[in-house]
């Protein structure tokens, strides 16, 4: 059953730009569609990256090495909701939306946590990389991409799964727009309110 959950997860993330040496994976059939209307576009004109609301799909606990050796397990984060995003150095639209992230980690540590999934880099590149831009939210090393392959093979990058309090997938998304219009994006989807003080 989790095989079949993670199958139904990978499908949802199955679109968006492609990683660095594959070809975009053609149409397949529409999931929920998102109405365009509601969703703010990109400076320029451009459509802001595909979303795909997931029915709740059980994501099974596993364990990650964090940037700074610690590790950890996603279970430690229950209680709080996740910013799953799995990106890369090389991939422009990642570095983008990464303002976004160090943004909302500061804004909200008690509601949200975010783990940047770097796929297939050394630490030392990643590291290089965190430190330059000042980025201090929980970045994950998979350079063998044992955590990619239990999302069903992650091929577009950069991928991002929102999981509830409860480590559920209750959204997926394929593609970035620039960091202001991600952070609205991500902030109505984590349905963070506003705290006053």
């Amino acid at each position: 059953m989790k095989q079949l959950s993670l199958a139904l997860l990978a499908l949802l993330l199955l679109s968006g730009c492609a990683a660095r040496e594959q070809e975009a994976a053609p149409p397949g059939p529409p999931a929920q569609a998102v109405q365009p209307a509601e969703q703010p576009q990109e400076p320029g004109g451009e459509e802001p990256p595909e979303e795909t609301e997931a029915e709740r799909i059980a994501i099974p606990d596993f364990e990650m090495t964090m940037l700074d050796d610690e590790t950890a397990s996603l279970s430690d984060f229950q209680g709080k909701k996740v910013l799953l995003n799995f990106w890369a150095t090389w991939c422009g639209p990642c570095v983008g939306e990464m303002p976004a992230f160090q943004q909302l980690s500061e804004e909200y540590p008690d509601e949200l946590v975010i783990l940047a999934v770097n796929c297939g880099e050394d630490e030392k590149t990643v590291r290089r990389f965190a430190e330059d831009n000042g980025y201090t939210f929980p970045i994950v090393l998979d350079a063998d991409g044992t955590i990619q392959a239990l999302f069903g093979g992650v091929t577009s990058l950069p991928t991002t799964v929102i999981l509830d309090e409860e480590g559920y997938a209750v959204t997926a998304r394929t593609g970035a727009a620039d960091a202001d219009t991600m952070y609205e994006l991500y902030k109505t989807e984590l349905n963070i309110q506003e705290t006053s003080g």
